[in-house]
């Protein structure tokens, strides 16, 4: 099982949005799992569908498996996550544990990460075999990219563990009308250009309204649908060569 984590310490840049889509992408060919360890349980309300028994939280307590409910299986998210923070550091063991306990059940997992480095961070840290960075393109989000990225490092050094591919920081929500947006994306790109996905995801009512409804895109009507599908497609194909993910 190869392990996608869609991590940023600041919120609002549409990271559940690309967990949401990379789940129903890969579940298309593979058998999935997509873990919530966000407590506001928004990936979990999109892929209710999904649900299976066990909840998240659960993977931190004790190795613990989730049973397949079909292509896709969602662990999802409740309030009780909010606890693990508040426990010994050893539950980021656990949940390490725990996904190597399901190495056999599934070919991917996809884990939505909360909004700050915490216990949750650093488990999905542990156990990631590749890091997404959505960003926005603003001086906000862009401020937390050294803090995210010491973290990886320093999760694998702590843990005696080899680094997880950094797939790169992926500019979301990106308004190529905004002459301001522009202006910083070409900064970023002289900043950090080794750093940048090679793909962006545009601003778009679409993805809102995909994920409101509880389906990709890709599976709205329309030429506008069809385009937003063949860009977030276009970054899981890729994420999907960088993992050795096939079918």
């Amino acid at each position: 099982m190869k392990t996608l984590v869609v991590m940023n310490e600041k919120g609002g840049v549409g990271k559940t949005t690309i967990a949401v889509h990379a789940g129903w992408y890969f579940a298309e060919r593979l058998p999935t799992l997509v873990i919530d360890l966000d407590q506001q349980a928004n990936l979990s309300a999109t892929l209710a569908a999904h649900l299976a028994a066990v909840d998240s939280v659960a993977l931190f307590a004790e190795p613990t498996r989730v049973p397949a409910t079909g292509r896709l299986t969602v662990a999802g998210s409740t309030r009780a996550l909010l606890g693990v923070e508040s426990v010994d550091r050893g539950c980021i063991e656990t949940f390490r544990d725990s996904l190597a306990a399901m190495a056999g059940d599934y070919a991917v997992c996809v884990i939505d990460t909360p909004p700050a480095l915490s216990n949750r961070s650093f488990g999905a840290l542990l156990a990631a075999d590749a890091v997404l960075a959505p960003i926005g393109i603003n001086d906000y989000s862009i401020q937390g990219v050294a803090e995210l990225l010491r973290a990886i490092k320093g999760v694998a050094r702590h843990y005696r563990r080899p680094e997880p591919c950094f797939l790169g920081l992926l500019p979301s929500l990106f308004d190529r009308k905004s002459r301001r947006e522009r202006l910083l994306f070409e900064s970023l790109a002289a900043e950090a250009g080794k750093l940048l996905f090679p793909g962006i995801l545009a601003k778009r009512d679409l993805y809102a309204r995909a994920v409101s409804e509880g389906r990709p895109v890709w599976a709205l009507a329309g030429s506008a649908a069809r385009e937003a599908g063949r860009e977030i497609r276009g970054v899981f194909d890729h994420i999907a060569a960088r993992m050795e993910l096939a079918a």
